[in-house]
Parts: structure tokens; sequence; C-alpha cells
């Protein structure tokens, strides 16, 4: 096995180059399908929170309010999501996945799952599901955080 550099223990260097290489990966598959970057995302997001609103697509896809006008804007031009006046709020929109926007969140995420098994090959079931629990904390604390140290 070779030797680890110190500063590669650095967890904040490791989450910023696993980033980094994960999300080239990602790009480079939803390219290919005819997503732009932070699409896949917010598709996936929407397969579980079909009907959220904006600002809740912005919290649980860690995105500002304007990349998320962006991205969504452009979306619904693609024809992937809509946007509906809500019933019980008429000052809010909920977002809605289109059947278009539903067969490519599939797309991406059988993009995702490629990228992960890439990242987490040789790894065992039980690593995995332990990296997974350890990064679920971390992002936990760093959100409790509020982006301020």
């Amino acid at each position: 096995m070779p030797t680890i550099d110190p500063w590669e223990r650095n967890i904040d260097w490791q989450l910023m180059i696993a980033f980094a290489h994960s999300n080239r990966a990602i790009t480079h598959l939803t390219r290919a399908a005819g997503l732009t970057p932070g699409q896949p995302k917010i598709l996936q997001y929407l397969t579980t929170h079909n009907g959220c609103t904006q600002k809740e697509i912005g919290e649980g896809c860690a995105l500002d309010k304007s990349t998320i006008a962006s991205l969504l804007s452009r979306m619904e031009a693609d024809g992937l999501i809509v946007r509906r006046v809500r019933t019980d709020n008429r000052r809010e929109a909920c977002v809605l996945l289109t059947e278009r926007g539903a067969a490519l969140s599939h797309t991406a995420a059988d993009n995702a799952a490629q990228v992960d098994e890439v990242a987490l090959a040789g790894l065992s079931p039980e690593e995995r599901a332990q990296l997974s629990d350890l990064m679920a904390r971390v992002i936990r604390n760093l959100k409790a955080m509020g982006g301020a140290a």
C-alpha cells in the first residue's frame, strides 16, 4: 500500500479532492445525457421531494438562490420541470418533474451510482455503510455551523 502524505490526511483537503474528482466524472456522464452541471442533483432531489419549493431545493442541494433560480429556469425551458402556484400559498410555487425530467432523473441516478462504484471500489459493504454514516455526520456538523467558522 502506498505511503500517505500527512497533507493527504487533512479532512478538508480530502473532501475537496474527492468532490472535484467525483464532480468531474459525473459532469462528463451527465453532459453525454444532455444535462448541464447542477441539473442532475436537482432532478434526483425532486424524485423524493416532488412538489417542493425553490427554497427547499436550494437547502436540500446546498445551492444559493441565484444558482437555483437560473438552473430551474433552464430546466423549465428544457421541459424537465414545471412550476405551479401552490394552492395553500399563492405566493409560493412548487416545482414538479415532467415525464422527461423523471426519465432523466433515472439517468442521473445511474450516473451517480456508476461514479460511486468507482469511488468505493475495494471497500466492503460494512466500510461503505460506515463511510456513509460518517459523511452524514460530517455534513450535519457543517450545516449546523451555518457556513461560518
